[in-house]
């Protein structure tokens, strides 16, 4: 009897593991460097995108005069130069998955509340109401 129900173990295992797959994911961050910026910059991005690559990555290091100077001998600008001065020296960070931990909804009955929930409720009155005639559900006493 025993051996027969065995099978039955990695079913009911099973149903017992949770798996939940995350919703999104916070990109990585990977500082970056005045060479970095000086290639970005000789590759033709913009100013004002460098300058939102540098909000979110931050730089690896504190810039000093001799990498400013040459920044700007890459062709950057005087906002791109004050943002370069003044950002965040950040850590790199791996990218890292995002799971909901709001209510776990498990109603899977007919969409009340849809686009299509009336005029199915419509249907199935309609239905009930042909098959069993038009005295279904009503009392007669």
């Amino acid at each position: 009897m025993m051996k027969g129900l065995l099978f039955l173990a990695p079913l009911v295992l099973a149903g017992c593991v949770f798996y939940d797959q995350p919703v999104g994911w916070v990109p990585a961050r990977d500082p970056l460097t005045p060479e970095r910026i000086i290639e970005l910059k000789r590759e033709g991005q913009s100013d004002s995108n460098i300058r939102r690559l540098l909000e979110y990555h931050g730089v690896a290091y504190k810039v000093n005069a001799d990498d400013l100077i040459a920044i700007k001998q890459a062709g950057a600008g005087d906002p791109l130069l004050s943002a370069v001065a003044t950002a965040p020296v950040r850590r790199p960070q791996e990218a890292r998955p995002i799971y909901d931990s709001g209510p776990r909804h498990y109603y899977h009955g007919p969409p009340a509340y849809s686009y299509w929930g009336p005029p199915l409720y419509f249907a199935a009155g309609a239905a009930f109401g042909y098959y069993w005639g038009p005295y279904w559900g009503r009392c007669y006493w």
